[in-house]
């Protein structure tokens, strides 16, 4: 789990179990949760030091399930092999929160490249699958 500014309270659910806090702050005990501090990139755990920690911990997939900001991070670090999307048959229009931040792409052909593997309805919804092309 990413937190910036270790805000998580010591009580929170996600911390009675196994669980690794990745934090630009002083670590602090949070629960039974292992609270790492990792270098900061524009005041967010810098996405080279996350993927470092992970894998001194030998942790080697990911579930990134976060704001725009923490997705984009990673697609921009070339850290997303697979895309799990799900998309409701509703409009938010500019009200709404992008699902990717900015990737700051210079042109089309810089932009990252998956392929749809599938796509399946749930409900009214629709679960696609993606691996980088």
């Amino acid at each position: 789990m990413l937190d910036s500014r270790l805000r998580t309270p010591a009580t929170a659910k996600v911390a009675s179990g196994n669980t690794l806090i990745l934090t630009t702050a002083a670590p602090r005990p949070i629960g039974q949760a292992e609270v790492v501090s990792v270098a900061a990139a524009d005041g967010r755990p810098a996405i080279a030091a996350v993927l470092d920690a992970l894998s001194a911990r030998d942790i080697r997939s990911v579930l990134i399930e976060g704001g725009g900001r923490v997705v984009a991070s990673f697609i921009q670090a070339g850290a997303v092999d697979a895309i799990e999307w799900f998309r409701a048959p509703i409009l938010l229009g500019g009200e709404g929160r992008p699902c990717v931040a900015s990737l700051a792409l210079a042109k089309l052909a810089d932009a990252p490249k998956f392929r749809r593997l599938g796509v399946e309805p749930v409900g009214d919804d629709l679960w696609e699958r993606y691996a980088r092309a």
